[in-house]
């Protein structure tokens, strides 16, 4: 779980130039990797695949910031039917017995633009950061499938209903002029931090608004029949409806973070992290070591079983965060990498 705003830990340098990254990948069915290629490998038990991508580099003055920031999200969500029916697709494996209920739901952007950053933190404890992005968008899907398969006589034929937005078309190869999209995004983080406990909660895309003009719209009726390879599933969808061109506003979707820290003097910190997104909580108990040189944090994310450790300095000029759930990349199902740097200005 990065996505943390760490010009939250910076205050006592305010004056700064810096460079953030930050990345979160997590793959429910299928390794990473293997998601993203061939699908050799039988998808297990999810229902979601998603990345979320983000590169600052600004500068920070007193309380204020800007910043040249670019930003790639992408969600992709479906059942374990879907899956399962995909893979034999690719592979060219019998096809399941029964109904198949198919369902696909995709929400991907990529942008670039400014960003507009305030912070406030006062002697209480108490502290709020707001970020303002102003983005220019040059690649986007939203759009949903969902209808039902069926095996009949070792034949496979059924229907799914289609309605897709998009500024290249995956699916048809719909040939048009590629829309323009701007708009904005912002995001909050407040908190508080003691001599005992600190405790953030950061929200991003709290409100998102991408105006798309003359967007690509394609809406209807896959008719899905076999190609008369029985005991093999070998699909030939024709697909009958509507194309058009029209404006469009597209929203991301939320991502939540809540992290508590209970400081224990001459001892390690207990961490515990909160991390929401598309309907999935995901839970992180973890300790850092203060007293130690680069400051490391080792925590366990329970869900997906990602190790996660972060070392930086004691003045907030640099950081770095590394997670895997597996040893081998490869085979990695969450990914998490962030850094960042950062050097003080008059």
């Amino acid at each position: 779980m990065p996505q943390q705003s760490v010009a939250l830990e910076a205050y006592k340098n305010n004056n700064r130039v810096y460079l953030a990254f930050s990345s979160r990948t997590v793959s429910e069915a299928l390794p990473i990797k293997e998601f993203a290629d061939e699908w050799q490998q039988p998808p297990g038990d999810g229902d979601s695949t998603w990345t979320r991508n983000r590169l600052d580099l600004g500068i920070w003055y007193r309380d204020w910031g800007v910043a040249y920031t670019q930003r790639f999200d992408y969600q992709l969500r479906y059942n374990n039917a879907t899956t399962d029916l995909y893979y034999r697709d690719e592979n060219n494996l019998p096809a399941p017995e029964g109904a198949v209920p198919v369902r696909l739901e995709i929400s991907q952007l990529r942008a670039q633009g400014l960003k507009l950053q305030r912070r406030w933190r006062w002697e209480s404890g108490y502290f709020l950061q707001t970020d303002l992005s102003l983005l220019s968008a040059s690649d986007f899907q939203d759009g949903s499938l969902a209808g039902e398969l069926g095996n009949e006589n070792g034949f496979f034929s059924g229907t799914a209903a289609l309605d897709y937005r998009y500024s290249e078309d995956l699916l048809l190869a719909h040939q048009f002029e590629q829309p323009e999209g701007d708009g904005l995004a912002l995001d909050v983080s407040v908190g508080y931090s003691g001599a005992r406990r600190s405790l953030m909660l950061e929200v991003q895309d709290l409100y998102s608004a991408i105006r798309w003009e003359q967007a690509p719209h394609t809406y209807g009726a896959f008719d899905t029949i076999d190609r008369d390879v029985a005991g093999e599933v070998q699909l030939n969808p024709l697909f009958s409806g509507k194309r058009l061109l029209e404006d469009f506003q597209q929203e991301m979707p939320r991502y939540g973070l809540v992290s508590y820290t209970e400081h224990i003097a001459g001892g390690a910190d207990v961490k515990v992290d909160v991390e929401y997104f598309s309907g999935d909580l995901r839970y992180r108990p973890g300790m850092r070591w203060g007293d130690v040189p680069g400051n490391p944090y080792l925590g366990y994310e329970v869900e997906d079983g990602q190790w996660l450790l972060q070392l930086k300095d004691d003045r907030g000029f640099w950081h770095l965060q590394l997670g895997s759930d597996n040893r081998d990349w490869e085979k990695a199902r969450s990914l998490t990498l962030a850094f960042g740097f950062s050097a003080p200005i008059i």
